[in-house]
């Protein structure tokens, strides 16, 4: 496998068809409009085809390729990556993945039907300003201003975000709490995306952003409007039936990570599942004692969540403090003096 440019990517098109007609994000590498990367096996007939774009890995082509392809496949592709694949490779995972652990990640693509009258965005009250994002916003600088700077840092450049991204946010008090914004836009296509506070929820907030960002989609000529999500994610999958998407298809992604995003979406008996396989992973793979933790957590299991942010630092986790601080399923932990001693030790670099 052999990385190559981007002048070349059209090489890799018709192996890339039928991953790009589900995932924006293969189209937008492609076009240069996300930063990410193209490997392939031969540079100019290629039947093996990898895409990166951030932690996420896209693998197409044909699972019969001979064996130094597919072990360097497995040497591209990290064990903490997130990874779709045709189908046809499913069985053969083992093969080009170091990673034995990764369990199922079930997700829905939902999408605007030309046409659907658009909700009008409403906000709870005139404490809160509905805006673009764009530079005015940026010069603005508001609080948690951050969450935004990592959406910029996924695109090709920043002049690429504020010429082509769509997106709006909430503003309370001069900070961001909740925001709408497209995570790759390709021709009339565009994938929208939206994230809020965990203190502003359930107020429409959620709403009021994906609203005004699809019909701002729709007044620049990106039509078809297409939103991911995890299945268990019912906050994201009710935003997006409020505003009129319907279900275009299910696919599933591989990952050794919780297969969900907010608190609530998994059952306690889901989470201690996951908390026993993400242990015994942690065993081979130290960084899966972070999920470990996470689904310990969620199920209300505090001492084993702490053994597992114990364990996970111990082993030699090169993360950072921050990350398990703001992790959403590690949010019960957040006070806990216990909690807040293991993250001291980390940023100090000791061990316990």
């Amino acid at each position: 496998m052999r990385k190559i440019e981007q002048k070349t990517y059209a090489v890799a098109h018709a192996v890339l068809a039928e991953l790009s007609s589900v995932h924006l994000a293969v189209v937008a590498v492609l076009d240069g409009m996300i930063d990410g990367e193209i490997w392939v096996d031969d540079p100019v007939n290629p039947a093996v085809v990898i895409v990166v774009n951030g932690d996420t890995y896209f693998l197409a082509g044909t699972p019969d390729a001979a064996a130094p392809t597919l072990k360097s496949v497995k040497d591209i592709i990290p064990d903490w990556a997130y990874l779709f694949v045709e189908d046809c490779w499913v069985p053969h995972l083992s093969k080009i993945w170091n990673n034995s652990f990764a369990i199922p990640h079930p997700r829905i693509r939902m999408g605007y039907v030309s046409g659907t009258a658009l909700p009008a965005p409403r906000l709870p009250s005139a404490q809160f300003e509905l805006v673009p994002i764009d530079r005015a916003l940026f010069d603005r600088n508001p609080d948690s201003l951050d969450v935004l700077i990592d959406n910029v840092e996924g695109w090709g450049s920043e002049d690429t975000f504020f010429e082509s991204a769509v997106g709006f946010c909430v503003l309370h008090e001069g900070k961001i709490v909740s925001h709408s914004v497209t995570d790759s836009v390709s021709g009339s296509r565009c994938e929208v995306g939206v994230g809020t506070d965990a203190g502003f929820r359930r107020m429409g907030l959620g709403h009021a952003v994906v609203s005004a960002t699809i019909a701002e989609c729709i007044r620049r000529g990106h039509h078809a409007v297409e939103w991911h999500t995890h299945v268990s994610n019912k906050g994201s999958l009710a935003i997006g039936k409020a505003i009129g998407l319907v279900e275009l298809d299910r696919h599933t992604a591989y990952s050794c990570s919780l297969p969900a995003e907010n608190i609530g979406d998994l059952s306690s008996d889901d989470c201690l599942e996951l908390a026993v396989h993400f242990e015994k992973a942690g065993e081979h793979i130290n960084w899966s004692r972070f999920h470990a933790a996470g689904a310990r957590a969620l199920a209300g299991e505090r001492e084993k969540a702490l053994e597992n942010v114990r364990l996970l630092i111990e082993g030699g986790w090169e993360g950072e403090a921050e990350w398990l601080e703001g992790f959403w399923a590690l949010q019960t932990l957040t006070d806990d003096p216990a909690f807040q001693a293991l993250l001291q030790l980390k940023r100090a670099g000791q061990t316990v």
